[in-house]
């Protein structure tokens, strides 16, 4: 358990002279100086203010605290109010730092839990709760802001609310290595701080307001507007929900849009209603051309705006194209068919007079007849409107996607170009193909020209993608970076209808040619040329971003990703510093570094001086503390630090050797396998003896139904993987058999044969499982995402739960007995994990770096070169991914930030692995257990290919 006061503030934030970033600054400080409060404490930080009184610490673990909401428009006249109030009744509180951080805790899209939440008040005791509440409300009385969904306001229309929840208190690391706010009550009971959208207290809290009690919640159906009866809801945001209901006056099914007061506001004071108006107001402008739902109805209700339309029966674009993409693709009729009527659907709104501005999947609804329907038509203006940018990331041309999306109203500018559109159109039609990324056609940064030695992927994608390559011309002509040059609808219709359209003789994407006719087989994916100075300038420009972004002076090594993930252990491997820690390690060993070595030395003081700050050592090692003690080991043995590598060692001796899970990020497996590596590296018993032990647990926890091997998540375990029962090297068999393996020739290295041939054995049988388990179709394996369950051939490409880490286990198997069984399936789980490699992202847990780690084994332990080639390729493939950020080439963007998992670091890991070798990161040898008790080799089964090590074998360094 970790204590942490609420604030628990990052120091202070970067110095920006903006006016929009020093305004509410200004505002607090001027309040303190006017109201005496010069000796308190004002810290601001990147998203929010600390202000204390002095010699006042915050002193209650949790309570009722209150909340006061604001728009970007309101936030001074709001902060200055209400700090006069908490001022002068001495009460600590925090506000959002700026006007952008006020913009999105009131963004549509913000969690609906923390949405609005500009000030945070921290009452002293119940009876301050009630003065504050009060004197806070009549401040604030007339302004604007939206409402908390997860609290409970003084009054109906008041900017300030309450909620029950930590001020300062227990912060638990669960056993998914999460940090969660837990609140012990008086009783001692425990429960969890949530921020739900919906207001809840624990059972010892007293209602803070005598006399008055909760409304009690009932499950009555919702009728709105007096006459639409909800009957579920589609979609729910920050900035209202989407409905389906019935309409008691006509007897018809509608679709209801709710748009919530003040959500989504702007410093022009405009909000998401007004939105909604347009959109009502393009509905009807739209009615003539019959490719719209019908507006029915537009009314208020309690300060919030709802909009009623005609129910368009059907099925939304991007659930289309997922469901033809699990059949292979659309056929030849219908993808030429769907395409034209994208065509002219966007034709016909332009020819009108419109921009859509927002063309996407999401936003058309294909109908049981084929026909296309806009559903959204939000952002739809006139042509040639000023209007500030609106779209969405992946579909958006480039000269808009330069503009962003935080642009002011006095910034807007005439982006509702029909070229635009055509750009999206031409990014839709690609999607409604391929069902991949729509980046492959758009471009993977944001106001970046592609750079002129970028290689075209769409000639490639198309070999693997048959539907494609009918229309490559014409995606290639809507999508060009000049908008200029980009194709009109006229002539996209003409080609559609011409001799070079879908129907002709010599279609296909530039560079490629239709295929003659559909084959049985599955297509095989093309890859780029590897480039190795492609890949050496992505190496040198991620690790100097690594270098830039690192925060030593901070609670975290480096920044989370932009995209919302849990709070997690800040020295773990796979979301922490000891990953990122790594793959510096890795780049000043191969590369040969000073500045390198330096940020090593750097990143390795910071993750030894927090070496035992948790107070549960949890084993797993990619969220456990397994890969931390692995990480500063080989840190300091590069740093030649004796001391840092003791203490490491240390680390690693005290980890737990019984653990409800026996897997290999959360639990025993992990930890034993960090043991081994260790224990090879130091030959130290005190290592092997606790491996051993994780060992012999893992053997009790093993499930043996049907003469399977198994190993289920314990229900026991504070984990959201409990129960689990997967195949998967993550967190299940396959990950738990490599270590087994490894084990049994630890085991029999000291002579314990024993031991050994149980490890042996277990390994034995858990490969075995695998063979069974397995489908194989066009030579490629795939698996059950669970035990019993069907085989899942998409994705393909997953090291945590597919073919990646499966083969990972298989191919050392396989070295190690000498069964052809093993080796064969690890060859048609290669097959599998390059079938799309198109459809992965980059990262090393979920995306290609792990598929080009189990490649690169592949190539290693058969000696067949052709695996390296397809690594090679691979590595093209992250490379035609690569986005720009400040004159860098990085492999990752902010929204997977530089964490080992999925971020840059384990993507940069695998491509300094490529290009200067050295052994598969977080693994031992790949040393041969010794024969064992098993099924017996079958009579035409051969030996595996590729040299069998011995038990002995010390790891690779």
């Amino acid at each position: 358990m970790t204590t942490h006061p609420d604030p628990h503030p990052p120091p202070a934030r970067p110095h920006d002279d903006s006016a929009d970033s020093l305004l509410l600054l200004d505002v607090a400080r001027a309040v303190l100086s006017r109201s005496g409060g010069q000796r308190w404490t004002l810290q601001p930080t990147d998203s929010w203010c600390f202000v204390r009184p002095p010699d006042i610490a915050v002193r209650r673990a949790h309570g009722w605290k209150l909340h006061v909401s604001a728009t970007p428009l309101s936030a001074a006249l709001v902060l200055a109010r209400s700090a006069e109030v908490l001022v002068r009744h001495t009460a600590s509180f925090k506000f959002a730092v700026d006007l952008e951080r006020v913009t999105r805790l009131g963004d549509v899209w913000h969690d609906r839990g923390t949405g609005g939440k500009f000030i945070t008040a921290y009452p002293e005791d119940d009876d301050q709760f009630r003065i504050l509440a009060r004197e806070l409300d009549v401040a604030t009385a007339g302004l604007g802001g939206p409402r908390i969904l997860s609290d409970r306001p003084v009054r109906p229309g008041s900017l300030v609310s309450f909620r029950y929840g930590q001020f300062s208190g227990d912060m638990i690391l669960t056993d998914d290595g999460v940090l969660e706010p837990w609140m012990t009550g008086p009783d001692g009971s425990r429960i969890k701080d949530e921020r739900t959208a919906g207001f809840v207290f624990p059972p010892w809290a007293t209602y803070p307001f005598p006399g008055e009690s909760v409304a009690p919640t009932t499950a009555a159906p919702v009728l709105l507007g007096g006459r639409f009866k909800v009957v579920r809801a589609i979609r729910h945001a920050n900035k209202g929900g989407v409905y389906r209901a019935l309409d008691e006056r006509t007897g018809l099914e509608v679709i209801v849009k709710h748009s919530r007061a003040h959500v989504g506001a702007r410093l022009d004071g405009t909000d998401v209603r007004d939105r909604l108006r347009d959109e009502a107001r393009m509905l009807d402008q739209l009615a003539p051309l019959g490719v719209t739902p019908g507006k029915v109805h537009l009314f208020d209700e309690q300060g919030d705006l709802f909009l009623a339309e005609e129910l368009v029966p059907g099925q939304p674009l991007h659930l289309w194209q997922s469901a033809r993409a699990r059949d292979g693709g659309p056929g030849a009729d219908e993808a030429a068919a769907t395409v034209t009527r994208l065509v002219t659907l966007l034709r016909t709104v332009h020819e009108a007079g419109f921009v859509i501005r927002d063309f996407k999947p999401h936003n058309v609804m294909i109908t049981p007849a084929g026909d296309l329907r806009l559903i959204d038509t939000e952002y739809v203006v006139e042509a040639g409107q000023e209007r500030a940018p609106a779209y969405t990331r992946g579909f958006a041309a480039p000269e808009v996607r330069a503009l962003g999306l935080h642009a002011s109203p006095a910034e807007a500018t005439e982006v509702a170009g029909p070229e635009a559109d055509r750009f999206s159109l031409g990014v839709v039609l690609f999607s409604v193909l391929t069902d991949l990324d729509p980046r492959w056609a758009a471009g993977w940064t944001d106001g970046v020209v592609r750079p002129q030695d970028a290689q075209p992927a769409l000639p490639l994608i198309a070999l693997a993608h048959p539907a494609l390559a009918p229309f490559g011309e014409l995606i290639d002509g809507l999508t060009r970076t000049d908008p200029g040059a980009r194709w009109t609808l006229p002539h996209a219709l003409a080609w559609l209808a011409g001799p070079n359209g879908p129907s002709g003789p010599s279609t296909g994407t530039p560079g490629t040619t239709a295929p003659a006719a559909a084959t049985t087989t599955a297509p095989r994916a093309a890859l780029p040329p590897y480039r190795p100075a492609a890949i050496d300038r992505l190496l040198d420009d991620g690790v100097a971003h690594l270098q830039r972004t690192m925060t030593p002076s901070r609670a975290t090594l480096w920044p989370a990703p932009e995209w919302n993930v849990p709070r997690s252990d800040p020295c773990n491997t796979w979301n922490g510093a000891a990953g990122v820690l790594a793959t510096l390690t890795h780049g000043a060993r191969a590369r040969g570094s000073t500045s390198l070595l330096a940020t090593v030395a750097e990143a390795a003081r910071w993750l030894d001086e927090r070496l035992f700050s948790a107070d549960r050592l949890l084993p797993g090692l990619c969220f456990g503390r397994s890969g931390t003690a692995w990480a500063l080991y080989d840190a300091a043995r590069l740093l030649g630090d004796t001391a840092m590598a003791e203490r490491a060692i240390t680390l690693a001796e005290r980890l737990p050797t019984r653990w409800p899970s026996p897997d290999f990020t959360h639990g025993l497996s992990g930890a034993g396998t960090a043991r081994l590596y260790l224990w090879h590296a130091t030959a130290r018993d005190s290592l092997l003896d606790p491996a051993l032990a994780c060992a012999d647990a893992v053997l009790d926890a093993a499930d043996r139904a049907d003469g399977d091997w198994s190993w289920p998540t314990s229900h026991d375990t504070d984990s959201v993987l409990a129960g689990a029962h997967t195949y998967g090297f993550a967190h299940g068999t396959a990950g738990v058999g490599t270590f087994l393996l490894a084990a049994a020739a630890a085991a029999e290295a000291r002579g314990r044969t024993g031991d050994a041939g149980r490890y042996a054995a277990a390994a034995l049988g858990a490969g075995d499982t695998l063979v069974r388990a397995a489908r194989v179709e066009d030579g490629r394996a795939a698996w059950p995402a669970e035990v019993g369950g069907e085989a899942q051939f998409r994705p393909a490409t997953q090291w945590c739960n597919g073919p990646a880490g499966i083969g990972t286990f298989l191919v050392r198997l396989g070295s190690a007995t000498g069964l052809r069984r093993f080796a064969d399936l690890a060859e048609q789980a290669a097959a599998a994990v390059v079938g799309d490699p198109w459809r992965a992202i980059a990262g090393a847990c979920c995306g290609n770096a792990g598929t080009g780690h189990f490649l690169l084994d592949m190539a290693e332990i058969t000696g067949e070169a052709r695996y390296r080639t397809h690594a090679e390729g691979i590595a093209a493939v992250i490379e035609a991914q690569h986005c720009v950020s400040d004159g860098l080439r990085l492999v990752a963007d902010a929204t997977s930030g530089s964490e080992y998992g999925n971020g840059a670091a384990g993507i940069l890991d695998f491509l300094l692995r490529l290009r200067h070798g050295g052994a598969r990161p977080w693994s031992v040898s790949r040393a041969s257990a010794p024969p064992a008790a098993g099924p017996a080799k079958s009579p035409a089964e051969g030996p595996a290919e590729g040299p069998s090590k011995s038990p002995a074998e010390s790891p690779n360094p």
